[in-house]
């Protein structure tokens, strides 16, 4: 967090800040919760390993470990909320816990009983709370959110394993699992001497793990400084932001944050965590306007003012996470009564082509069935033109599909011939588009490249063949090369070996073949013998070759011809 930004906020009493380490922390009496609507436990094992080495290189060094920030809103004088640093807060208190356990293994096996039963004691009320004289259970100094809390204080403060942690939820395996982590380090650090567990806890743990303690008074203030730690990369991401931030928009009715909370994860459980800042910026994109990840959460604070914008917000990102999904996943239901239209998602997705999805997310809501085909086979056609084969771009691509979409959400544009004639600077002219399909090249050894390349194959191969209509993807041909993958005997008198390897991936050198004849037939064989089990084949691609040798000059005309034939197949008439 820059400097002159905290002393600006202590001069106006926004926020209190100071150095502390874990001792001091919990050594004051103060019961620390994360709030209801923070993320569950997310760290694993490689947050732990880092963790647990940054503890012994303190250890060893006798110096501390800076931590980094702690952000806490102060609710009472001895109850304060966790805005950030929870997971690091969490895992040291699991540490603490797992370090406790290690002496009451000691006890178990009546090691210094009556000294390390006192030990345990003592660090329980240290590092844990304070035991309920009715119960006789441990009052937490620590609650986490809703998700978690439960098996934090039933499970891990009680030390009980779970009754079946195959059934438990993944931040609750995390928990367990952090746990485990440390028992193991621990135990091979320590044997038998519960002092040294101790002294590890209280001296190097304790007074070694340093944070910069940054104490807030109210949400907004909270929501500042959250805001500020993100910008520096500090462990929030933009989900995060906006969860919060939204929850704390309608934080003061409960019926309304309960809402808002059970919105939120349908919307999440659609789209995935992951995911989620892709569909955002995509809803943004081809709603309101270009915007690059780094400033989501800025541009979602200019509009959103009161919880009345909270629920306008969430609907729309419902109904559009549907649209999104459907556009990633050819075997959505939306999809299921139409082949050919399954078929163009198939495609998109086997482009590896993204820029496409604001424009039809909105397609998908504002077009009729007819138009939105005609869309979507259009974007088919214009992403195989300007990424598949002429590699061009993304940046402008995607302001030109983001500037259609707005206008058509905002019923600038009327027809599909509109939407079209919005987005037609993206296609590559038939001159162009044939240079830089006459010289592409599809490495068959990579998968992504392979399944394109069988769709060119496939979709040339239905021209020559008076439009005979193959899967692609089922469909049991296989690709062959005219000129072997192995540069073999009888084709290093045609090719220099750098003649070869300029050659051997080019499309020109490619055809379909069945899977029999491919491996068992025509393998390496000399050309001859190749063309003549070319000849037999059903695939036409392969039954027209006609050529007495095979050459670098021959492969190029082929694939000229190719471009010939694929300037047809991949056109649009605007």
């Amino acid at each position: 967090m820059p400097y002159n930004l905290i002393i600006i906020m202590i001069n106006n009493n926004l926020l209190d800040t100071k150095t502390v380490n874990f001792n001091e922390i919990l050594s004051s009496g103060k019961i620390y919760r994360v709030p209801q609507f923070q993320r569950d436990y997310s760290w694993s094992q490689d947050n732990w390993e880092d963790l647990w080495n940054d503890i012994i290189i303190a250890e060893e060094n006798k110096t501390p470990h800076y931590m980094g920030s702690i952000v806490l809103q102060s609710n009472t004088s001895k109850e304060y909320s966790i805005i950030d640093g929870q997971q690091r807060f969490t895992t040291l208190s699991i540490l603490t816990l797992a370090i406790i356990k290690s002496i009451k293994n000691l006890v178990d096996r009546g090691i210094e009983v009556a000294e390390n039963n006192e030990r345990i004691e003592i660090l329980m009320r240290q590092y844990i709370g304070e035991k309920n004289p009715s119960s006789l259970t441990y009052s937490s100094k620590l609650f986490l959110n809703e998700n978690n809390d439960s098996f934090f204080q039933s499970r891990l403060i009680r030390f009980l394993e779970p009754i079946n942690t195959k059934k438990l939820i993944d931040s609750e395996k995390l928990l367990w699992g952090s746990y485990e982590f440390f028992l193991e380090k621990l135990s091979s650090k320590f044997h038998q001497n519960g002092s040294d567990y101790a002294l590890f806890l209280n001296s190097v743990v304790g007074e070694l793990m340093l944070f910069i303690q940054i104490t807030v008074e109210d949400e907004l203030n909270a929501y500042t400084v959250f805001e500020t730690l993100n910008s520096r990369g500090v462990e929030l991401t933009s989900t995060d932001l906006l969860k919060n931030f939204l929850f704390s928009q309608v934080a003061k009715s409960d019926s309304d944050l309960k809402q808002v909370k059970e919105q939120w994860k349908r919307i999440i459980d659609i789209i995935g965590l992951k995911d989620f800042p892709n569909f955002l910026r995509y809803y943004l994109i081809s709603t309101r306007k270009l915007i690059t990840k780094d400033y989501l959460f800025k541009e979602i604070k200019t509009f959103i003012k009161s919880s009345e914008d909270v629920f306008e917000l969430l609907d729309k990102l419902e109904f559009y996470a549907h649209n999104y999904k459907a556009l990633g996943n050819p075997d959505d239901e939306l999809w299921s009564e139409d082949k050919e239209l399954k078929g163009f998602i198939v495609l998109l997705k086997v482009f590896r082509v993204l820029q496409w999805k604001p424009l039809a997310m909105v397609g998908l809501e504002k077009l009729s069935r007819t138009d939105f085909f005609k869309l979507i086979k259009s974007l088919v056609i214009i992403s195989f033109r300007y990424n598949v084969i002429s590699k061009m771009q993304t940046n402008e691509m995607e302001k030109i599909y983001s500037r259609a979409a707005i206008k058509l959400i905002n019923g600038n544009s009327k027809s599909i011939t509109a939407i079209l004639n919005d987005i037609k600077s993206l296609y590559v002219h038939d001159d162009e588009f044939k240079n830089y399909f006459s010289v592409k090249q599809f490495n068959t050894n990579n998968s992504i490249d392979k399944k394109i390349l069988r769709y060119i194959l496939y979709k040339i191969e239905s021209q020559l063949n008076g439009g005979a209509d193959y899967d692609f993807e089922s469909d049991k041909g296989t690709i062959e090369h005219i000129l072997p993958e192995s540069y073999s005997e009888p084709y290093k008198v045609l090719f220099s070996e750098e003649e070869f390897h300029k050659n051997i991936f080019l499309l020109g050198n490619m055809t379909l073949l069945e899977a029999q004849k491919n491996s068992k037939e025509a393998s390496n064989k000399a050309f001859p013998e190749k063309l003549a089990i070319y000849k037999t084949s059903k695939y036409k691609i392969a039954a027209d070759i006609n050529a007495e040798t095979w050459t670098s000059k021959l492969i190029k005309y082929r694939q000229a011809n190719m471009a010939k034939i694929a300037s047809s197949i991949w056109s649009l008439n605007f």
